[in-house]
């Protein structure tokens, strides 16, 4: 009897340390049903960082290329950054960190930006599990002189979120910067030939009146 009393303790104590954990205490240590600290199941966090397009203002987009429109010297360039936690803990906090090229300046977004590192580092409050959130980060093109090319397209913006277990992803967005001034077509003949029958009624027009207004 004895025995047998032993191996039921041993076994209880057994699946009371291996009960999944339900409750989690502080997004880095969970605990289980008995009020063990147990280890947390994996954390995973995504971050996706977009670009706006330059010439859709309703439109991000993960890069822009040489054969996509390019962004102009002095000209605002807006992020789109959103963070997921993909796990099933919520996460306290959660720090971003976003490093600027040196082609482009900070203008506004949260957090604190050093502008010696061209950097700006913004933290989000209890993401919940399986939560996704955005933030927008406002820059600004740099001047004409730190665009020697025609085209520069090696403007790449890196930000990187961190959970509170030191789990962490990262991801860029690339674009372009063109100094080449946008030169229209000539208009020749065959573009002003369709305005010829109004600008005929026009003079016209204007004969009937200016013969009405010459008294005899």
């Amino acid at each position: 009897m004895n025995a047998f009393k032993a191996i039921a303790a041993t076994t209880l104590l057994s699946a009371a340390l291996t009960v999944v954990p339900h409750v989690f205490a502080d997004g880095e240590t969970c605990t289980n049903q008995y009020g063990s600290t147990v280890d947390c199941p994996p954390n995973h966090i995504v971050i996706n960082k977009k670009v706006r397009h330059a010439t859709n203002v309703n439109l991000f987009v993960e890069n822009i290329t040489s054969n996509d429109t390019a962004y102009t010297p002095n000209s605002e360039v807006e992020y789109d950054i959103a963070v997921t936690n993909t796990s099933n803990v919520n996460f306290a906090t959660v720090t971003i960190i976003d490093v600027f090229p040196n082609q482009l300046t900070f203008v506004s977004g949260p957090g604190r930006y050093e502008e010696s590192t061209n950097k700006l580092t913004f933290e989000l409050s209890d993401l919940k599990a399986g939560q996704t959130v955005h933030t927008r980060v406002l820059t600004k093109a740099k001047d004409v002189s730190v665009f020697p090319n025609d085209l520069t397209c090696d403007v790449v913006n890196t930000a990187t979120a961190t959970g509170p277990g030191g789990q962490s992803d990262q991801d860029t967005a690339q674009l372009c910067v063109t100094t080449k001034a946008v030169t229209l077509p000539v208009a020749g003949y065959e573009d002003y030939a369709y305005m010829l029958p109004f600008i005929t009624l026009a003079i016209i027009g204007f004969g009937i009146l200016t013969k009405g207004a010459i008294k005899p």
